[in-house]
C-alpha cells in the first residue's frame, strides 16, 4: 500500500464530506464511517510498522505474560503502569498477540475522536480533514501509549464541555496512568472556564513573555521528572509550528472575538498549547506535552468559522470581530483546506526517514506482511 493510503484517507475525508450529511443527526452516519476508516487502517497495520512498536511487542510478548501485576517490570514504580495492565491483560487473553493491542488503542482512539465531533464540531469534514492533516492521526502510528491517553483526555474534553469536574478529573488521572506526562492537561479544567477578555488576553501574552524569560529553569525542572537523564541546549529559537498557532490565536480573536462559550474554552487550549510549544527548541518532549491541548485543533478551528453553532457568552465585554458572508466563509474555509494539505505533505509525507525501521510511509497492512 505505502505511502498511498495516507492519499487515500483524506480522499475519503473529503469525498464522502460532500456525499454524506454533515449537520444534525444524520451526520452520525458520515462520522461512523470516518471512525471506521481509520480505526480499521490504524489497527490493522504491520504491528512492526516503526520501530518503536518492536519495543512494545518485545515487552507485550515477553514481559507482562510471565512478570506480576505489581512486579517492576510491569508496575514500574507507577509510571505508566495502565498502559502496562492493560497490555498484560490483552496479552494474556490474547495469548500474546501484539495486532490485539493495536486494534484496541485504534478504536478506543477513534471513538473518541468521533464522540466530540459529533457533539462540538460544526463541520464534520473539516475536523476529521485536520485529523489527519496536521499528523495526529500518524502519530498514533508510533507512539501508541500517548495515542491512548489522548484518546482519553477527549473523553475528559467533554467534562469541560458539559462542565461536569468529576469526568474529567478521573478521566484525566487515567489518561496520566496510561502515559505519566497526560497530567499536564489536569489544569484544564479551569483554564477553559476563565471568560475571555481583552484583560485575560493582556495577562496572557505577559505570562507568556514571563515563562520564556525562565524557560530554562522550567525545562530543567520537566525534564527531569520526564526523563531519568535528560540533556539539552539551550536554544532561543521558537519554531514554525509556536507561529502558527499563535497566527490561528489571532484569527480566533478577529473572527470571534470573545463571543463564544465553547470557543472560548477552545481557545484557552489552544493558548497553553503555545506555551508549551514555546519549548519545543530544547527537547521534543515538549511538542508531544503540547498535544496533548493542540489536538482540540479539530474542534477549534471549525468553530471559528461558524459563530451561529455556539452559544453566545455574556462576559460584559466585547470586541469588535470580523462577521464573514457565505461567499467569505467559504473562501476562507477553501484556504484552510488548501494550507492543511500542503501541511501535511510538507511535515508528514514529504520527508527523509534516515533509519528504514521507522518508515511509517512505507504503510503495509498486517495481511501483506508474512509472518515470521
Amino acid at each position: 500500500m505505502g505511502v498511498r493510503v495516507y492519499y487515500y484517507m483524506v480522499a475519503a475525508v473529503l469525498g464522502f464530506g460532500v456525499l454524506l450529511p454533515q449537520h444534525g443527526k444524520q451526520k452520525k452516519v458520515y462520522i461512523a464511517l470516518m471512525a471506521v476508516l481509520h480505526a480499521f487502517v490504524c489497527g490493522w497495520r504491520y504491528m512492526y510498522l516503526t520501530g518503536d512498536l518492536l519495543k512494545y511487542s518485545g515487552q507485550y510478548t515477553r514481559i507482562y505474560p510471565v512478570n506480576g501485576w505489581f512486579s517492576e517490570q510491569v508496575f514500574n514504580g507507577g509510571r505508566n503502569f495502565g498502559f502496562a495492565w492493560l497490555s498484560k491483560l490483552l496479552s494474556l487473553i490474547s495469548n500474546g498477540n501484539f495486532q490485539i493491542l493495536l486494534i484496541v488503542i485504534a478504536v478506543i482512539t477513534e471513538i473518541a475522536v468521533a464522540v466530540i465531533i459529533y457533539r462540538y464540531s460544526p463541520t464534520p469534514w473539516l475536523s476529521y480533514l485536520l485529523w489527519d492533516c496536521f499528523g495526529f492521526y500518524i502519530f498514533g502510528f508510533s507512539a501508541i501509549k500517548q495515542a491512548l491517553a489522548m484518546g482519553l483526555l477527549m473523553f475528559a474534553f467533554t467534562g469541560i464541555m458539559e462542565e461536569r469536574p468529576r469526568r474529567f478529573f478521573l478521566l484525566t488521572v487515567l489518561a496520566g496512568c496510561i502515559h505519566t506526562p497526560a497530567f499536564v492537561f489536569l489544569p484544564a479544567y479551569w483554564f477553559a472556564k476563565s471568560k475571555l477578555s481583552l484583560h485575560k488576553l493582556l495577562i496572557y501574552i505577559a505570562s507568556a513573555g514571563l515563562i520564556f524569560l525562565f524557560r530554562t529553569q522550567i525545562v530543567t525542572f520537566v525534564s527531569e521528572f520526564y526523563y531519568e537523564e535528560a540533556s539539552y541546549m539551550v536554544n532561543d529559537r521558537l519554531g514554525g509550528r509556536f507561529i502558527m498557532i499563535v497566527a490561528l490565536l489571532i484569527a480566533g480573536v478577529a473572527l470571534r472575538g470573545f463571543s463564544g462559550k465553547n470557543f472560548s474554552k477552545l481557545f484557552n487550549l489552544i493558548v497553553i498549547a503555545a506555551i508549551l510549544q514555546m519549548f519545543s527548541g530544547f527537547d521534543n518532549v515538549f511538542t508531544r506535552l503540547t498535544d496533548y491541548y493542540f489536538q482540540f485543533l479539530v474542534l477549534y478551528l471549525p468553530m471559528m468559522f461558524y459563530p451561529e453553532c455556539d452559544e453566545k457568552l455574556n462576559n460584559g465585554y466585547q470586541i469588535r470581530h470580523l462577521a464573514l458572508t457565505h461567499q467569505q466563509r467559504s473562501a476562507a474555509i477553501l484556504c484552510v483546506v488548501l494550507l492543511a494539505g500542503v501541511y501535511y505533505y510538507t511535515t508528514n509525507l514529504n520527508i527523509t526517514i534516515t533509519n528504514a525501521i521507522d518508515d511509517y510511509l512505507n504503510y503495509r497492512f498486517s495481511w501483506e506482511v508474512p509472518v515470521k
